[in-house]
C-alpha cells in the first residue's frame, strides 16, 4: 500500500505538471481580433512584414475587414474586435462623442492619399466642382478629406455628391467604370490608375496638409486592465516599429512581401510604390504617436467644422506601449 500510495502521488504530480505546461502553452498562444477599414493595402505593410519575418512571438491575430472607418469603429466599440486600424478623424470624432478609446500606436501615421479625377474630367482642383466622389462611407477619410481640400481652395462642395463604394481598389474601379468622377485613394491605387491612363492626380494630401494624421491603431480603454490584451498590444506595437524600419532599409523585399498579398499588381510596380512611400516618410518608425500630428489633425478639423473642439493629445494618445518599445529598440533617426 505505501508503494501504491507513492506511485499515486507521483502520477498526480506528473499530471499537475502536464496541466501547468498546457496552461503555459495556452497563455503563450494568445489570440486577438483586429478590424481594418478595408482590404489589405499599404497601411498594413509593417504588419505583413512582421508576419513574414516571424516576429509575432506566438500571438495569433484574426483579421476582420469591413468597409470604412465608421464601420471599423462600430466593430471595435461593440467588442467584436480588440484593436482597430481607423482613420484619425473618425477617432477624434468618436472620442468627442464619448467613446472611451485611445490610440496606442500607428504603423502609418502620415497619409499617402492622392485625390484623382477620371481622365477627361479635368486636370485642376477647380474641376472638382459638381463632381461625384466615390467614398468608403460617411465619416471616413475618403469622404472627409476631399471636402477639406475643396474648402481650403474655396470650391463649392455643396455641388458635389458622394456615393459609398468601399475600399481603395473599389473606389478606383468606380471612377474607371463611370459610377463616380473622382475619389481619394492611396499611392498604390492612384499610381495604378495613372499607369493605365484612367485617372489624373489632382492633389496629394501630404502636400495639401503636411503632418495631417492618417491612421491610428485604437483600443478600448477598458482593455488596458486586461494583462493578456496589454501584452498583445505591446507585441503589435513592437512589430509595427520593427516592420516600419525594415521597409525603409529593404524596400524591394518589403514590396515582395506586399506582392504576396496583392498578386494582381506587378512586383516592379509595387517596388516603385514602396520607394515612393519611403520618400514621403509615412511609416511609424518610432511608434507613430507624435502629439504634433494629433494636434494638427484636431485643429484643422475644428477650423473646417468637422469637430466642435480640438481634443488635446493626452485625451487621444496612450504612449505606454510605444515608450516601452523604444526603450528596447531605441529611437530611429529619419534622414
Amino acid at each position: 500500500m505505501p508503494r501504491i500510495g507513492i506511485r499515486l502521488i507521483i502520477v498526480a504530480q506528473c499530471m499537475a505538471a502536464a496541466l501547468l505546461v498546457l496552461d503555459a502553452s495556452a497563455a503563450g498562444a494568445a489570440k486577438i481580433k483586429m478590424v481594418f477599414p478595408g482590404p489589405v493595402t499599404t497601411f498594413s505593410l509593417p504588419y505583413l512584414v512582421a508576419q513574414k519575418q516571424g516576429w509575432m512571438e506566438g500571438l495569433e491575430v484574426e483579421d476582420v475587414h469591413v468597409t470604412g472607418d465608421a464601420n471599423a469603429m462600430r466593430v471595435l466599440l461593440s467588442g467584436n474586435a480588440d484593436i482597430g486600424l481607423i482613420g484619425t478623424l473618425n477617432v477624434l470624432a468618436s472620442i468627442h462623442a464619448g467613446a472611451s478609446i485611445r490610440a496606442v500606436h500607428s504603423w502609418q501615421p502620415i497619409g499617402d492619399y492622392s485625390l484623382v479625377l477620371a481622365t477627361g474630367k479635368g486636370t485642376k482642383l477647380a474641376d472638382l466642382a459638381g463632381k461625384t466622389f466615390a467614398s468608403s462611407g460617411p465619416g471616413g477619410l475618403p469622404d472627409q478629406l476631399p471636402r477639406l481640400i475643396m474648402r481650403k481652395h474655396g470650391i463649392d462642395e455643396s455641388s458635389t455628391r458622394f456615393v459609398q463604394v468601399g475600399g481603395h481598389a473599389a473606389r478606383l474601379q468606380a471612377v474607371i467604370g463611370g459610377r463616380a468622377d473622382a475619389t481619394l485613394v492611396n499611392t498604390v491605387t492612384a499610381l495604378k490608375g495613372v499607369q493605365e491612363g484612367k485617372v489624373t492626380v489632382i492633389a496629394r494630401l501630404s502636400a495639401e496638409f503636411p503632418g495631417l494624421g492618417y491612421v491610428w491603431n485604437v483600443v478600448r480603454s477598458e482593455a488596458f486592465n486586461k494583462p493578456e490584451l496589454a501584452d498583445a498590444f505591446q507585441i503589435m506595437t513592437d512589430i509595427g516599429i520593427k516592420g516600419s524600419r525594415f521597409i525603409l532599409a529593404n524596400p524591394d523585399e518589403a514590396a515582395a512581401i506586399l506582392h504576396e498579398r496583392l498578386p494582381d499588381l506587378d512586383l516592379p510596380f509595387l517596388k516603385a510604390v514602396v520607394r515612393d512611400l519611403n520618400g514621403e516618410n509615412v511609416w511609424g518608425v518610432n511608434g507613430g504617436l507624435d502629439p504634433a500630428v494629433e494636434e494638427f489633425a484636431a485643429d484643422l478639423n475644428m477650423k473646417l467644422g468637422n469637430l466642435p473642439v480640438a481634443p488635446p493629445a493626452k485625451d487621444v494618445l496612450e504612449p505606454r506601449f510605444v515608450d516601452r518599445a523604444l526603450a528596447k529598440l531605441g529611437r530611429y533617426q529619419t534622414k
